[in-house]
């Protein structure tokens, strides 16, 4: 009976990489996945850890390694130090496309990150076993997986879920440390957090406030010794990073002097310059640039069931009923990195994605599950315990409704999708596939967003709708949800104004004019777009 919580864990987590498996495999690549595939593939097969500008490595090796029985093509390159990510990937795509290797490649590619999304509720039921048992594991990882979002970016090949996995299993050490307090939970601390600073930059805040917390809760009992076992973790973290770098290219071996890779240091650089920019944004209707801190809370309803939702937010609230010792180590090991990943996220002017929130839904999970268990135990339990598995089971039904579009799935009342959301929370090019098998017949006009080196040229009969004079634009039109809402919003504008009679793939709008719209159509443009039409040709929105 103890082992069952964890076989009914497992029982769930195999259907989730059912759906998981059959969304990889017929979703097209999205907008970064070429770049993170051929930065991949540049480590492992030419040492090359700088094509990619974002750092660390370890999350596209790790995926990248499936691709290599898929034998990719590696285009030429005459220096593998010092490129251009962007180019590179868009002729790494070109080459996979000649050669009918795309689809292949980019399954093969998402496999490692799909046993990664899996594996993060697996420590989630270690970090919600730790505050209030295996029961409290067994939710933790249900409201992981039960969750349309984390299926449609669990089967891509990103960072957002390694990271993920990183930070859960930072909470999941810290928390043993704290209940243990020997060397041997101390070493595995150091390395938990030296999987988080591995798979995002931003990991450097989750190992920060856990070496704080290694030094502040042994502070009274000697400063030295505390002091000496923070280093101990931090030299463990620093020797982690390190051992990545140089396992993908000894020749950084030159640089141990800078104490920090070269490569690393580069990607802090990047990320304090990069997401530091604004870039367009749209929810609800409301188009934008930079960042505002209600894109968080208001993104987090549209792309998150409701149910879990209310559980989430009660679990948290239920922590009060953990006994003092728990709440003190939850408080210490999940709330605080959760906190501050969310915080930092807030100030970055990158409204593009709850991606971005990934790991501190994971924490949020394991916490709300700890807090529901314990008051389970203390309330009427037949009926918290009824209320806890009819809302988790509309949850998990919610995540079985989305398949097989569950990146374009948005939440009840929030629909249609692609009025309510933009970029990776509805079309991140995942269409491409779709809009290639319906255009054949019927040559567009097509203003495509997906990643780079997928050109008009390998859409069939398709015309580039970009730039194109309205005027000019007669019969069908297919455009994507995040190229009208946000990367081409000013100068497709117009299309707002006309109802869209179809819709592939839940992230391709579909347009048919009997005549140029541009000559029937002079007022003001709504906000979003409008709803479907109800007949064949494409009409003025109302």
């Amino acid at each position: 009976m103890r082992k069952l919580p964890l076989l009914v864990l497992a029982f769930v987590a195999a259907g989730f990489l059912a759906f998981g498996l059959a969304e990889a495999k017929a979703d097209a690549p999205t907008f970064d996945e070429p770049v993170y595939v051929s930065a991949g593939l540049a480590a492992l097969l030419h040492h090359d850890v700088t094509l990619n500008d974002e750092h660390p490595p370890l999350p596209k090796v790790l995926a990248a390694l499936p691709v290599l029985i898929a034998r990719p093509v590696v285009p030429a390159n005459g220096g593998w130090s010092g490129n251009d990510e962007q180019s590179y990937a868009a002729r790494f795509v070109a080459a996979q496309l000649a050669a009918g290797k795309l689809r292949e490649v980019t399954f093969a590619s998402r496999l490692v990150p799909l046993a990664e999304t899996a594996g993060v509720a697996f420590v989630l039921f270690g970090v919600a076993g730790e505050l209030s048992g295996p029961v409290a594991g067994l939710l933790a990882g249900m409201l992981w997986l039960a969750s349309p979002l984390v299926l449609g970016i669990g089967h891509l090949d990103g960072t957002d879920v390694p990271f993920a996995l990183g930070v859960a299993l930072s909470a999941w050490a810290l928390l043993r440390w704290l209940r243990l307090r020997d060397l041997r939970a101390l070493v595995w601390l150091g390395l938990a957090l030296a999987a988080a600073a591995e798979t995002q930059i931003t990991g450097l805040l989750v190992v920060a406030a856990a070496l704080a917390v290694v030094v502040g809760s042994g502070w009274r009992s000697g400063v030295r010794p505390a002091l000496m076992r923070a280093a101990l973790a931090g030299a463990i973290v620093w020797g982690g990073v390190w051992a990545v770098y140089l396992v993908l290219d000894p020749a950084l071996i030159w640089q141990l002097p800078l104490l920090i890779p070269r490569p690393y240091l580069d990607g802090i650089r990047y990320l304090a310059l990069n997401d530091t920019s604004g870039s367009a944004a749209y929810v609800a209707g409301i188009a934008y640039t930079g960042g505002r801190w209600w894109y968080w809370p208001v993104s987090l309803a549209i792309k998150w069931p409701g149910t879990s939702l209310l559980l989430l937010v009660s679990g948290v609230i239920g922590c009060w009923r953990l006994p003092p010792d728990p709440r003190r180590r939850a408080a210490l090991a999940v709330a605080l990195p959760a906190v501050l990943i969310t915080a930092f996220t807030m100030a970055m002017p990158k409204d593009i994605g709850v991606r971005y929130l990934l790991p501190v839904m994971a924490l949020w999970a394991a916490a709300a599950a700890a807090g529901l268990v314990s008051v389970i135990r203390t309330a009427r339990r037949q009926l918290a315990t009824s209320a806890v598995a009819v809302l988790v089971g509309a949850a998990a039904l919610s995540t079985v409704v989305s398949f097989p579009g569950s990146l374009a799935w948005t939440a009840w009342p929030f629909r249609p999708g692609y009025a309510m959301a933009t970029d990776s929370n509805v079309d991140w090019g995942q269409g491409l596939y779709a809009l290639q098998s319906w255009s054949a017949s019927r040559d567009p006009w097509v203003a495509y967003f997906g990643p780079r080196g997928i050109t008009i040229a390998g859409i069939p009969g398709a015309r580039s709708l970009l730039g194109a004079d309205p005027a000019r634009v007669a019969g069908w039109v297919a455009v994507s949800v995040t190229a009208l809402n946000s990367a081409n919003r000013s100068s497709l504008a117009w299309l707002r104004g006309w109802c869209p009679v179809g819709i592939l793939d839940e992230t391709i709008l579909l347009y048919h004019f009997s005549q140029p719209p541009a000559t029937t159509l002079a007022r003001q443009l709504p906000p979003e777009p409008a709803a479907l039409c109800p007949g064949q040709w494409s009409s003025p929105a109302r």
